[in-house]
């Protein structure tokens, strides 16, 4: 039984509730093109030796034991240049994985997932060798002459070598019941590659220049959209594999339960940039407990991701129509493309008739921008559109459905949403902010004043008066913008602890509401949790941007879980509110160190040109860090104390380096604390050990970016294995395995902390 709640206070009303193998993967992955001067030092005859050398791993890892040493040779020897160079051209960090993997195998930890990691990396990095390739040639096109063309295409030719097998398989749909995966006819992306890249070569001539690069633009996508959705079958594959097997071979589902997590990888950028939540909850499905693996759920959530991708390419067509041909048709295409990937799924959920339709309304809108008919063209749009709505709409994805009414919270909302419209006025009018503060927003704030010992109303309507005083404007409208956030953060909280407070004493209904107004709160805050991240610079004397975590996102989908478990009645239902309450707050809290941090960089890069502008951000960073700042205090006192002061004291004395130094600092003592709180729980209950473990994961995150930057990929990748480790450890009281993760977790959080300045 999982204690009822056991909690750290962050400033007064955060909350910390407390009672396999991961590949790393950064927050996001955004692919860069690679000219082709970073990857001219490449030869054919290399490739084909890091394919020979992907074969022979093949090998390597179907033996019993596997032989690590020989696996690293091979890689390091033949395959490592290329992961390099796809590290760097896209911002990842496979070389770190398979590294990591390894030596998972050296040390006899469930060296068949490792194996996997490798494997399906491995694929990724040849993926990426392709990509990098055919779209250094595309940009290079109008510049570099045939030969050079021609070398590179031949690397990609070659690269493919190592995949083709994965693009030669069959279609995976869901069955007739939605309730699992099975064959579908075979697509022949195989012989569909092939054939494109012998339509590039010979566009490679540029016999008639203007057309041969139109032709290469299309063909890019054949190559790359059709591999995408080679490694989308591949999911499939795997979610097939996990449903049949969990029921009488649980090592078999876990291991294709890692082979769909990284296939999952390899395609995720195709899906986030349109279903950031969904992606979320696929990742959470590949590293969970196998029985929430949901045939229906993972497609109808991939679907939902090419059916934005689709949507975009609709959107490019229209605007390149009238004047770019190549373009129009270049995005035409992609719509094709994309929409092949779930065209059998779409036939299933509605009819053959529909699905022919979309793909008559597809290649119509090719033939129109082929030859530059606006009106066909738009006609096709729109009945693709139409086809795409009804076919969303039967799709099974994620959704917060509130199912009370919020009305007290929803006005506090809205009218906070129109302070923010009337700060951002010339000139702010103190009164009309005042009005808009009166009333629900007020009584909330006075509320958590009472709860909290705070005085939140007093330094509203304090900065009030200085706007209508004309005293230090900029200023005062930002101490009324992060204060209502403070209110905001606390009414969350307080109503997420509320939840768990009366679990077994409420009704579902009261517990509903509770929740309701919870999510509701954070309608409000919602844009400051979907920032990027933000990180040192390289050379540690500024801030700069990071990839983006999708933080609303992951509290979302933590909400509708949450909501979820609320609704059912299944034994496990507190465990898994508790659960998504963690899933919640530990993205909140990273929500505002990075707005802390954003503050930081415009106090860096102002100080200097701008001292009004400065010290405008130095009082948003300081009203951010007071939301979070317990999370530090707690562990830090002292560098607690410092980051306050060089948030309210002299610009020149703000070091990046330091504020960011003493908030890891923070966080590294309550990860310590969690660890040991893991152990004692360890030995009594099982729940309780994952769920500290799972604490323990989340907070972990906040620092990888920076761990990585003071150390390196591979600790990074060390580190979140041995986190899902201790998780599963904990879920198993698996006391060995439990040892070993800690280890591995307390040594490399030591390392990172003697970094810290």
């Amino acid at each position: 039984m999982i204690q009822r709640f056991k909690m750290l206070v962050l400033a007064g009303g955060f909350v910390v509730l407390t009672g396999g193998h991961i590949a790393v993967n950064h927050d996001s992955t955004v692919a860069h093109a690679a000219p082709l001067e970073t990857i001219s030092n490449t030869t054919v005859e290399e490739i084909n030796a890091a394919v020979s050398a992907f074969q022979e791993i093949g090998s390597l890892r179907g033996e019993d034991p596997i032989n690590a040493d020989a696996i690293r040779n091979a890689y390091v020897n033949s395959i490592q240049p290329l992961a390099q160079q796809a590290d760097a051209a896209n911002d990842l960090a496979l070389d770190g994985n398979v590294l990591a993997a390894i030596d998972e195998i050296g040390s006899d930890n469930e060296p068949k997932l490792a194996a996997q990691v490798i494997d399906k990396t491995l694929q990724h990095i040849f993926f990426l060798t392709i990509l990098d390739r055919i779209t250094a040639v595309r940009d290079d096109f109008d510049t570099a002459d045939t030969d050079a063309l021609n070398l590179k295409w031949n690397e990609a030719v070659a690269a493919f070598e190592a995949i083709k097998g994965t693009a030669a398989r069959e279609n995976k749909v869901l069955t007739a019941d939605r309730q699992s995966i099975e064959n579908g006819d075979n697509p022949t992306l195989d012989i569909q590659i092939s054939m494109a890249f012998e339509r590039g070569r010979a566009a490679l001539n540029k016999q008639n220049p203007a057309e041969d690069k139109i032709e290469i633009s299309i063909v890019r996508q054949i190559i790359r959209l059709s591999l995408a959705r080679a490694y989308y079958i591949g999911v499939l594959r795997e979610v097939e594999g996990v449903i049949s097997n969990r029921d009488r071979d649980i090592a078999e589902a876990r291991e294709k339960q890692k082979e769909g997590e990284i296939f999952y990888r390899i395609i995720e950028d195709f899906i986030i940039r349109e279903n950031a939540m969904g992606s979320e909850l696929i990742k959470i499905r590949f590293t969970g407990d196998i029985a929430q693996v949901e045939a229906d759920q993972i497609v109808s959530e991939l679907s939902k991701g090419f059916i934005g991708r689709v949507r975009a390419e609709l959107a490019a067509n229209e605007a390149s129509i009238a004047d770019d041909r190549g373009r129009a048709l270049e995005v035409a295409e992609e719509a094709i493309l994309y929409a092949n990937t779930f065209m059998a799924d779409l036939e299933l959920r509605l009819d053959s008739a529909s699905r022919v339709s979309l793909e008559t309304a597809l290649n119509s809108l090719k033939a129109a921008s082929n030859d530059m008919d606006a009106a066909i063209a738009e006609q096709a749009r729109q009945a693709a559109t139409d086809i795409l709505l009804t076919y969303e709409q039967t799709l099974n994805v994620a959704d917060y459905e509130p199912t009370q009414s919020t009305p007290f919270v929803d006005a506090a909302v809205a009218s906070f949403q129109a302070i923010g419209s009337l700060r951002r006025q010339t000139p702010v009018d103190a009164q009309a902010i005042m009005d808009a503060y009166t009333g629900e927003l007020q009584q909330l704030t006075k509320f958590i004043d009472n709860i909290h010992g705070l005085a939140m109303d007093a330094d509203i309507l304090a900065a009030i008066s200085d706007i209508g005083n004309n005293r230090q404007v900029p200023l005062a409208a930002q101490v009324i913008d992060k204060t209502l956030q403070r209110v905001f953060v606390l009414t969350l909280h307080n109503r997420v602890v509320h939840v768990l407070n009366a679990f077994g004493d409420l009704s579902v209904p009261e517990l509903e509401l509770e929740w309701d107004r919870a999510f509701a709160a954070f309608q409000a805050i919602k844009g400051t949790t979907a920032r990027e991240n933000k990180v040192l610079t390289a050379d540690r004397q500024s801030i700069e941007s990071g990839s983006n975590p999708f933080l609303d996102s992951r509290i979302t989908l933590a909400f509708i879980l949450g909501k979820d478990a609320i609704v059912n009645t299944a034994s496990d239902g507190m465990e898994q509110v508790v659960l998504a309450s963690e899933r919640i707050v530990a993205p909140l809290v990273r929500s505002y160190f990075i707005g802390v941090l954003r503050e930081v960089e415009g106090i860096v890069e102002n100080r200097a040109r701008d001292i009004d502008e400065a010290l405008e951000k130095q009082v948003e960073g300081i009203y951010f860090y007071r939301i979070v700042e317990l999370a530090v205090s707690r562990f830090n006192p002292t560098g607690n104390a410092l980051i306050k002061s060089q948030l309210s004291g002299d610009l020149s004395a703000v070091n990046a380096n330091q504020i960011v130094s003493e908030i890891s600092r923070g966080l590294i003592g309550l990860v310590n604390n969690e660890l040991t709180e893991f152990e004692q729980a360890l030995g009594s209950s099982s729940e309780q050990a994952k769920l500290v473990a799972e604490i323990a994961s989340l907070y972990t995150q906040i620092m990888l970016p920076d761990l990585e930057l003071r150390l390196d990929a591979i600790k990074r990748v060390e580190i979140e294995n041995a986190l899902q480790d201790l998780i599963e450890a904990g879920a198993n009281s698996d006391e060995a395995k439990a040892l070993t993760a800690r280890q591995t977790i307390t040594g490399i959080i030591s390392e990172y902390e003697n970094t810290l300045i």
